[in-house]
């Protein structure tokens, strides 16, 4: 990392962030063509590992996509502001954020059990509760859960000084 200043390596504050953050960026490649789709996500952190949960349609491209290469890029950024400059320093504009990214690998999930327990982090991440929610067999059937377990987990942030 260019910016070492910039750089969050503790865990708690890696957590945080990506507790902050709405939307994961998931990158894929289509036969080396890029193909980005922003999902909303649920995740797990155990010891320094951070495991992400999405959920979607069974069928379409981004399953297509993942079931040929399920390796990706996971993508996150949250708290957003511009940093003013002046007409006597322009080079003082800037942004505020924080951001995580990793590397990972798709692993579809078949079991009711852990689906259901992925789709309830998802649903509380983005829906800030701590509610349980059981889910019908059918539905599950027809819903895909994807985990990725990150490597190579890097965060920064700039904020306002």
């Amino acid at each position: 990392m260019r910016r070492k200043d910039r750089e969050i390596t503790d865990i708690n504050e890696i957590i945080k962030i990506v507790s902050d953050c709405d939307v994961l960026h998931l990158g894929m490649s289509d036969n080396g063509i890029p193909y980005v789709v922003p999902v909303n996500f649920g995740f797990t952190c155990e010891g320094r590992e951070l495991t992400f949960y999405i959920h979607c349609a069974t069928c379409g491209k981004k399953i297509d996509i993942l079931k040929s290469n399920p390796r990706v890029f996971l993508q996150l950024d949250c708290r957003h502001e511009i940093i003013l400059g002046s007409q006597q320093k322009p080079c003082s504009f800037s942004f505020a954020y924080a951001s995580v990214m990793a590397a990972s690998r798709a692993q579809f999930i078949d079991d009711p059990q852990v689906k259901s327990t992925a789709l309830n982090l998802i649903i509380g991440h983005c829906a800030k509760t701590e509610d349980e929610f059981t889910f019908p067999l059918p539905m599950l059937n027809k819903t895909c859960v994807i985990a990725f377990k990150a490597e190579d987990l890097s965060a920064k942030a700039h904020s306002i000084n």
